[in-house]
């Protein structure tokens, strides 16, 4: 197997995601992993592999579990050096966990505000960081979702036209973090197996003009958001949240 070290984006207050500070846990945690296979990725930002966890430190990885491990493809990385320069591939890391870090807020809080008639939980996993020593690399890691994988809108935010009522609910949290975020934020870019998601991109308006990226490298910036707010149907879910429609806002 591959020995790793595992570092965890802590929480101050766990129970209370909405309130918390974010932080990255000074030490890391041993673990090992064996690889079981490579698998495909869309997007066409990295690959990824599937491991089992063979043994860790303090249960950091659940020992037999089965989990993906993700790395950001050559051409990712040369693009962004010329804004990093030193440690590229640990910045990208960083900047995708954030991104699900504040997903998962958002959600936590949309999951508090959403009516009872709506029967779901949606949430997004949790994302470590690791350092592989053998290939000296810095790689995400996450539980592998069995079931059918779906993909309810894209980075550049386009929809599935919905067939249910999770469907909706998905397409409805997008609208939801743009009005609760008052234009700050949009996640989209959600996909994933039933009510677990993963690999949000939660696009920021100023991020693509200033060249700062706070999240990964997907964020497409203004133009999604154009384009999310000319494309989105207000859903079932969007009604029963009262959103106001996207169209009517500017």
């Amino acid at each position: 197997g591959e020995e790793v070290t595992v570092y965890r984006l802590e929480e101050s207050s766990p129970m209370n995601l909405d309130k918390s500070m974010s932080s990255w846990s000074q030490r890391g945690m041993a673990a090992m992993i064996q690889v079981l296979s490579r698998e495909e990725m869309d997007g066409g930002l990295r690959r990824a592999m599937k491991v089992i966890c063979t043994w860790s430190e303090n249960d950091v990885l659940k020992l037999g579990q089965v989990f993906i491990v993700k790395s950001f493809l050559p051409e990712v990385v040369q693009t962004w050096q010329k804004i990093f320069h030193d440690g590229t591939v640990l910045h990208l890391c960083l900047r995708e966990i954030q991104q699900q870090r504040a997903a998962q807020k958002l959600i936590y809080t949309f999951n508090q505000v959403k009516p009872h008639t709506i029967p779901y939980t949606p949430r997004f996993l949790e994302v470590f960081l690791i350092y592989c020593h053998s290939a000296n690399q810095w790689l995400t890691i996450e539980k592998y979702m069995t079931g059918e994988f779906r993909k309810y809108n894209n980075n550049n935010g386009d929809e599935i036209t919905p067939s249910s009522l999770l469907e909706e609910l998905m397409l409805a949290f997008s609208h939801w973090t743009y009005v609760y975020t008052r234009g700050e934020l949009l996640v989209l870019d959600l996909q994933g197996v039933g009510e677990n998601l993963t690999d949000p991109s939660v696009i920021k308006p100023e991020d693509k003009k200033s060249g700062k990226m706070v999240f990964g490298p997907a964020n497409l910036g203004e133009g999604a958001i154009r384009n999310f707010i000319t494309k989105h149907r207000c859903n079932s879910c969007c009604r029963r949240l009262k959103l106001p429609g996207m169209q009517s806002k500017d």
